[in-house]
């Protein structure tokens, strides 16, 4: 283990892939932080209810983002060449625009029948096509390794949706709308920002569309509509389980904890997701110039640890400040802490190793992991008949450290196939 642990700061801690990360995390720190102080003093001018819709509608818009590309959007950072990384581009544009067409037509279907206020159904294909656009900007980016310009896009987000979410919660339009075109013009700003910042990589892009090009890179990357579009399903499935399960095996008071906490510990875990993913994808992605690096067991071993001691770090800081919330509805929050902690931890160490894994063609085995995950969490809940809630937070938290474990054993095996192939390619 120590001898893991010299090699994790070695090549880790010494080098580049630390530096870009804190300065990406740093970025998205001081967004994150404009976001939530901003959200605090709209919370005084808006009513309750509008959260709660607007929820709904982010909701909706989020779920439709992960079907819009048939994960194709997967193969722009893990084509071997630039050439293929455009075919990749195209094909998600191309199968982006079907598939927006219909959800935007399910959306006004849905308007006129009554099931979403029609303002909000009108504004849905909006959203969902800025989010999908954002997607795509954000790929590219990672490809190249810009992650300047992610996290200037990111703060142009910062402040352009919560500025836009105050200046119009200020007239007389409704709130959930309010909340609807702050969300599509933030995205845009970022999307607008990073499409300046490329702006001499549009002309090739319109001058190479090709039918058996778009056919052939489907075919290729076959694997990722057939298996990492439901592996994404089950991850996300798996990811907000403690939210859809305990309210079903406890009591209120005790689903509200475990709630409070997993919304404390989801602030630092998409922060190092955000910043991580960007930096694991653009350093494994594979290449026809050079041999990608293996994910190794050190590398795992010393995240678990870096990660680990921030989480505890913070699990105790909250666990000290216990007694002074007693008398208050927080009295009895340290009972969900520990495990919530744990059941975040793991989320935050798999989530860029799940990312990383959809650069490689082999995709059966990520899907059956994320499915015996999903699966665990399901068993947990029918076992609450027998355990108590407790034990179903532990069981979860068990089910989170075996999917984080697994997908690390993954990816480097996958990493590994992919060098031997390239040294194969050179022997060739």
């Amino acid at each position: 283990m120590a001898a893991a642990l010299r090699l994790f700061a070695t090549q880790v801690l010494k080098g580049r892939p630390l530096r870009d990360a804190v300065v990406l995390g740093g970025r998205l720190v001081a967004a994150r932080v404009m976001s939530l102080l901003t959200l605090i003093v709209a919370a005084w001018l808006v009513d309750i209810e509008a959260f709660a819709a607007f929820g709904v509608y982010q909701t909706l818009a989020a779920l439709a983002l992960i079907a819009l590309f048939l994960r194709y959007d997967a193969a722009i950072v893990a084509a071997r060449t630039e050439a293929e990384a455009g075919d990749a581009l195209r094909l998600s544009i191309f199968i982006g625009t079907i598939l927006w067409g219909v959800f935007a037509a399910a959306s006004l279907i849905a308007g006129g029948a009554g099931l979403m206020r029609m303002h909000l159904a009108l504004l849905l294909p909006l959203s969902i096509l800025a989010r999908g656009m954002l997607s795509l900007s954000f790929a590219t980016a990672v490809r190249e390794g810009d992650f300047k310009g992610i996290g200037r896009a990111s703060l142009a987000q910062a402040i352009v949706q919560p500025g836009t979410l105050l200046a119009l919660v200020l007239t007389s339009l409704d709130d959930t709308l309010c909340f609807a075109i702050a969300d599509i013009l933030g995205h845009l700003s970022a999307v607008s920002y990073l499409a300046w910042r490329r702006k001499d990589r549009f002309q090739p892009l319109w001058q190479s569309w090709s039918v058996p090009a778009l056919v052939r890179t489907a075919k290729y990357w076959k694997s990722l509509p057939l298996y990492n579009l439901p592996s994404s399903s089950f991850s996300r499935a798996f990811v907000m389980s403690p939210l859809l399960i305990m309210p079903m095996v406890a009591d209120a008071v005790f689903s509200g904890h475990v709630a409070l906490a997993y919304r404390i510990f989801d602030v630092p875990t998409q922060i190092i997701t955000a910043a991580s993913t960007p930096i694991f994808l653009n350093r494994l992605k594979p290449s026809e110039e050079r041999a990608a690096p293996i994910f190794g067991r050190h590398m795992m071993l010393g995240l678990m640890v870096l990660l680990g001691a921030a989480y505890a770090v913070m699990a105790g800081l909250l666990l000290l400040a216990d007694p002074w919330l007693e008398g208050s509805e927080l009295a009895g929050l340290a009972e969900a802490i520990p495990m919530v902690a744990m059941f975040q931890l793991f989320v935050a160490l798999a989530a860029p190793l799940n990312d990383s894994c959809a650069l490689y063609p082999q995709q059966r085995r990520l899907v059956m992991i994320q499915a015996l995950s999903l699966f665990a969490g399901l068993f947990a809940a029918f076992l609450a008949l027998r355990i108590s809630p407790e034990g179903v937070l532990v069981a979860l938290v068990a089910a989170s450290a075996f999917r984080a474990f697994a997908l690390g054993e993954l990816l480097r095996r996958l990493s590994s196939l992919s060098r031997e192939s390239f040294v194969r390619a050179l022997k060739s």
